[in-house]
């Protein structure tokens, strides 16, 4: 199948340089075999292991390994474009920058493509060519790794290659087309391969965040995001929960029992001082509106630390997100209660001793099923891991109804 190009006139010396960088690092001298086990087949084995690890530049450093033995092996070309590709997995990246980007790695697909001396390294080639769309992200990159991805289907023909479904799956997952995602996701765990774990786990994040229907475009961005910050969640507070509306009807519904003095002390004004602001590291932040309306709600846990800081940027624990959680109940529900009720009792999880300042809030959640603990059966709940986008945007959207449905009774 032949890969598109853009052909756009100004960028046309843009790309062909990136391209002859690319076709040019690949054109060194090849170097001699220095053991059984320094082959092509084993160095892009070695590479994809380092992908799925995480660690990119050990996976380029492999890939350049199998290239420079000068055996032209297809797969190794289309490892090292996924790596290549993954420059572009940057959303704060200019456009002709992800293109040049784009386009080195669409060369190395070629000569993956070219140099494929059989139906499984043809398939490779495909499989490397979702991944890199997927990375990437140019304008059709859906269509272009769909149109990879049936080539690879139709290459496999005993039908046991989990690949270009669950990389495909990727694909929908980042488009926003869970349903399709799920399917993909399900196949894999019916070919009991290697994969089905990873595909397990994908497959129940997106599920949760099916459940969560997230109605705001940034609820959509953190969905799959391993981890939030906490101008993450202002937001999504702000924007999925419309907190702001919540405390106002939640506020109709109580009783007023604050002291008001006479009505002759209320003209009394001391004199004035200059407030300094409530957060100083947050002007220049795009989420600045959404945190700014948190801190006038004062929800606990999202509040400046002593010197007007907010750590916008910092990630939130799920311990500290249960505490988040249990604040906007009592300040909705009026249930000043329920901040001390669990206070004293013996902690059902083994990793959260009843001492700790978030207890009795995990107590809340979990006991209101609006938090899972991680592992249900040996009773660990995990308050020092992150909170994933998923989970936050799952019980935001628990939070509401039960909010809703205590605000209609």
């Amino acid at each position: 199948m032949r890969i598109e190009m853009r052909r756009i006139r100004w960028l046309l010396p843009l790309l062909a340089a990136a391209v002859a960088l690319a076709l040019a690092s690949c054109a060194k001298k090849p170097r001699m075999a220095e053991g059984r086990l320094d082959t092509p087949q084993h160095h892009t084995l070695r590479g994809y292991d380092a992908i799925d690890a995480g660690n990119w530049e050990a996976a380029g450093r492999e890939f350049d390994l199998a290239i420079n033995l000068g055996k032209d092996y297809g797969p190794a070309y289309g490892g090292k474009a996924v790596v290549v590709a993954h420059k572009a997995d940057d959303h704060t990246m200019p456009e002709a920058e992800r293109l040049r980007v784009l386009a080195q790695a669409e060369a190395l697909l070629d000569k993956a493509n070219s140099n494929a001396k059989n139906d499984d390294e043809k398939r490779a080639y495909h499989v490397a060519a979702i991944r890199v769309y997927r990375l990437a992200k140019p304008p059709s990159y859906v269509s272009q790794a769909e149109s990879h991805y049936e080539d690879a289907v139709d290459l496999d023909r005993r039908g046991t290659d989990p690949q270009p479904y669950f990389y495909m799956a990727r694909v929908y997952r980042d488009a926003f087309r869970l349903n399709d995602a799920q399917n993909l996701y399900t196949k894999v765990l019916g070919m009991n391969s290697p994969m089905t774990g990873k595909a397990d786990q994908e497959l129940s994040v997106v599920q949760k965040v099916i459940r969560a229907e997230p109605g705001t475009p940034y609820g959509k961005t953190v969905a799959f995001d391993s981890s939030v910050s906490r101008a993450d969640l202002a937001a999504l507070f702000v924007e999925e929960l419309r907190l702001d509306r919540l405390y106002q009807r939640g506020a109709q519904g109580q009783v007023d029992t604050g002291f008001k003095p006479p009505a002759g002390q209320q003209q009394f004004q001391a004199e004035r001082t200059v407030k300094a602001p409530d957060a100083t590291d947050i002007s220049d932040h795009p989420l600045r509106a959404d945190i700014e309306e948190v801190l006038k709600l004062k929800v606990s846990g999202l509040q400046p630390d002593p010197a007007h800081q907010f750590h916008p940027n910092a990630t939130v624990l799920r311990g500290e997100f249960a505490m988040m959680v249990e604040d906007i109940l009592v300040k909705v529900t009026g249930e000043q209660g329920l901040k001390t009720k669990f206070i004293g009792q013996p902690s059902p999880f083994r990793d959260v001793r009843n001492d700790v300042p978030w207890f009795n809030a995990i107590e809340t959640v979990t006991s209101r099923s609006l938090m899972e603990p991680k592992d249900k059966v040996n009773g660990i709940f995990k308050p020092d891991d992150p909170i994933t986008g998923a989970d936050a945007l799952l019980v935001i959207r628990l939070l509401k109804d039960e909010l809703r449905s205590y605000l209609r009774s």
